[in-house]
């Protein structure tokens, strides 16, 4: 898909322009944000032939008000052909009285976007606007500060005998595809029985925890006379195929061995389960395998299922790096990527470090030593020498900003839960929502001309 920037004035959007509050937030970031120079980075994820690409300030922009007020792709579409601020900030200044931006324009086409550029690309524009910051001294380098959260995915509550039935239906559609095709041979589905058995250990009453036991050893068994006819399946390809269904097939067929492995994977650790053994590294989603359990300590929610992020602040507030992981990391060892990327960011090491008892270490690293003042609670019943000292509490009471932050990111941007796919959407969906944060925050400082 080819890019072609299109200028166009007409007489029409300059009066409806002139109606506008100029002090109107969007309008504000509008005129702050450098977008020739995202522009100019994001012009590399486009080819130089091809159909004529939307506009890369229009689909940033649409993706910035997404996470900027919390709403699907469908709502930000609708929302703009009826806001003229959304108009505005999207540089459809030229365009309003064309509907031609509007007749290719769906859900579809923000998800494509997303696809092309990737968390690459988000870092490229996140770059850029965090540049602007610094340049303004919004970000104050001096200060870091950071704690980490968990980032649930959008997968359901994982259990041995969903993930048993699940899996062992995702197989047989797969093997249905290749049928249709006429590659490979037929599998009986077991759907019938394998409803039964579900419902039967859903039920409550007695003996509840016996029929449970005894409802995933026979989803076991069914799983497993399906997986003893895959290889039969695989071997069906050796017949005369079309040429032009043979990349069709070879895709079915990759998909086929990744729930192969996937099945097997959820029927050992459940057989593990039944004898009393606890296995580490297991399968919580067939579509998103890469989920781990991350236990918070909270009373409601003990365990939440996603991965893991670190948000690195400054004493302003504004986020100034994050770093994502798809296993339980101890804080500790996530400190030390975010000293980099902060030394990274910033251009130099912060003078100031406050974080709390997480990550605590009786042998700092050297990129902590090169820190002059680091407030790090110590473990345990000794308290930290430092601990009356006025630099010491002034940086913990700063630490303690960062928990709003968190909450406005999961609550107001959409980082509560990840909606994108694999864990390249876990990367995209925490930069969208610290773009969505440090914008709205630029934009309402910058109205009241402060910092």
């Amino acid at each position: 898909m080819a890019y072609a920037p299109v200028y166009q004035m007409s007489l029409i959007s300059g009066l409806l322009e002139s109606r506008l509050d100029p002090s109107h937030e969007l309008l504000v970031l509008a005129e702050k944000i450098d977008w020739d120079t995202i522009e100019t980075s994001l012009k590399p994820f486009y080819k130089l032939r091809g159909r004529r690409a939307k506009n890369i300030r229009l689909m940033v922009g649409l993706n910035l008000l997404k996470h900027r007020f919390d709403l699907s792709d469908e709502d930000v579409v609708q929302n703009l052909s009826e806001n003229l601020y959304w108009m505005a900030f999207c540089g459809l200044d030229g365009e309003l009285t064309s509907s031609s931006w509007t007749k290719a324009l769906d859900a579809s086409t923000m998800t494509n976007f997303r696809k092309r550029i990737g968390a690459k690309g988000v870092a490229l524009i996140e770059d850029v606007i965090r540049n602007q910051l610094i340049a303004e001294k919004r970000i104050s380098p001096k200060v870091h500060l950071v704690d980490t959260t968990a980032m649930e995915k959008n997968v359901a509550y994982p259990t041995d005998a969903n993930l048993l039935d699940h899996g062992r239906r995702l197989i047989v559609k797969t093997v249905g595809q290749l049928n249709e095709l006429g590659v490979g041979t037929k599998v009986r589905s077991f759907a019938r029985k394998g409803k039964k058995a579900i419902l039967n250990l859903m039920k409550l009453g007695k003996d509840r925890q016996e029929r449970i036991e005894k409802g995933n050893k026979e989803l076991i068994g069914y799983a497993k006379q399906v997986l003893t006819k895959i290889p039969d399946v695989l071997k069906g390809g050796k017949r005369s195929v079309d040429e032009k269904l043979k990349k069709k097939v070879d895709a079915l067929k990759a998909k086929l061995k990744v729930q192969r492995a996937l099945l097997n994977r959820v029927i050992a650790q459940t057989e593990a389960r039944l004898e009393g053994i606890h296995l580490k590294g297991k399968v919580l989603s067939l579509h998103e395998p890469h989920v781990v359990a991350i236990a918070k300590g909270k009373r409601g929610r003990p365990n939440e299922y996603g991965c893991k992020v670190s948000i690195s602040i400054d004493r302003n507030g504004y986020v100034v790096g994050h770093q994502e992981y798809d296993e339980n990391a101890a804080d500790l060892k996530t400190l030390e990527p975010a000293l980099e990327h902060w030394e990274e960011a910033c251009g130099t090491p912060a003078e100031e470090l406050g974080a709390d008892r997480g990550y605590h270490t009786s042998e700092p690293s050297e990129k902590v030593k090169r820190i002059p003042k680091v407030a790090i609670p110590t473990k345990g019943k000794k308290p930290h020498p430092d601990k009356k000292k006025p630099y010491f509490r002034r940086l913990q009471r700063r630490r303690a900003g960062i928990e709003p932050v968190i909450g406005h990111l999961k609550s107001d941007h959409r980082m509560d839960c990840s909606r994108y796919k694999g864990f390249e959407g876990d990367k995209l969906n925490v930069t969208w929502a610290v773009l969505a944060w440090n914008t709205k925050k630029w934009a309402r400082n910058a109205r009241k001309g402060g910092k």
